[in-house]
């Protein structure tokens, strides 16, 4: 079994008591990790392009603000990502609309919790939270690099780290997991073995470091560990493919994994569907 979920909530809730070292988990608990985020997702009216956007990222930051407040949660201090989706994928949006997203390193006690307490009990006041923060970052972005912007938008879906924990599992909300770095990396907090025999660890939890290529690393070299106690043969093919030393058509000659009959057809987004119908 190959768990891609929170590691904490493997360890504490999905095993038995007991069954991992209260030490390890005491050190998991101490782990330096990633922040979570504070997310705007915007629908726009207009292409994204028109508001002078392009594909790349963008960082936005203010030069007066001291570097530990570019990470702190304050949405009129911290450092905020900007991406813009549709402009690389044309089916997020409808002909002649667009979609943009901004993101702000953020923090699950922040704000009492984001206004739900010590149950996390969501209420008008967490609302009327996310509502205020939203409209800070909106206004941030159409004054420094996008005029306009409040004028274009359809409507803004926002996600706090009670969001993001509340999907995820991911402790406090993380976007990423645990951070590079002497401290985890001396405590040994990522790891793809377990106490338990043949439950390995994929994901971001697996690697120090998060992100999508960290993920995908792990989901690889996860299956590798099951792959070569089970079946070491394709163990050793898959190995030299990733190695460079074999071509994926030299690996599917052996006859050792089952053909792909190439038949996977992308599904139609949201937009797709919601204007086919229309």
């Amino acid at each position: 079994m190959i768990a891609a979920c929170d590691l904490n909530l493997i360890y504490k809730n999905l095993l038995p008591r007991g069954t991992v070292p209260q030490e390890k988990i005491k050190k998991l608990n101490e782990a330096e990790i990633y922040a979570s985020s504070f997310t705007v997702s915007i629908a726009l009216n207009c292409p994204t392009e028109q508001l002078g956007l392009g594909e790349e990222m963008i960082h936005l930051f203010k030069e007066d603000v001291a570097r530990e407040l570019q990470n702190s949660g304050d949405p009129e201090k911290s450092a905020l990502t900007i991406l813009t989706p549709s402009i690389t994928d044309k089916s997020l949006a409808p002909d002649g609309c667009g979609t943009l997203v901004i993101f702000m390193p953020a923090y699950m006690h922040q704000h009492n919790n984001w206004q739900t307490g010590s149950d996390l009990e969501r209420s008008s006041d967490y609302i009327d939270l996310k509502k205020q923060v939203a409209e800070k970052l909106i206004k941030r972005v159409e004054q420094a690099i996008a005029p306009g912007l409040s004028n274009h938008i359809v409507f803004y879906d926002a996600a706090t780290p009670i969001t993001h924990w509340r999907y995820t599992g991911n402790q406090f909300g993380t976007m990423m997991g645990t951070k590079p770095g002497r401290k985890n990396m001396q405590t040994k907090v990522a790891g793809y073995v377990t106490p338990v025999k043949n439950l390995f660890i994929g994901g971001h939890w697996a690697e120090l470091g998060g992100g999508v290529p960290i993920a995908s690393k792990a989901g690889m070299n996860a299956a590798l560990l099951v792959l070569k106690q089970h079946h070491k043969k394709a163990f050793d093919e898959l190995v030299d493919y990733f190695e460079d030393k074999k071509t994926a058509l030299e690996i599917n000659q052996q006859n050792i994994f089952k053909p792909y009959s190439n038949d996977w057809k992308r599904r139609k987004t949201a937009a797709e569907k919601y204007f086919q119908k229309t």
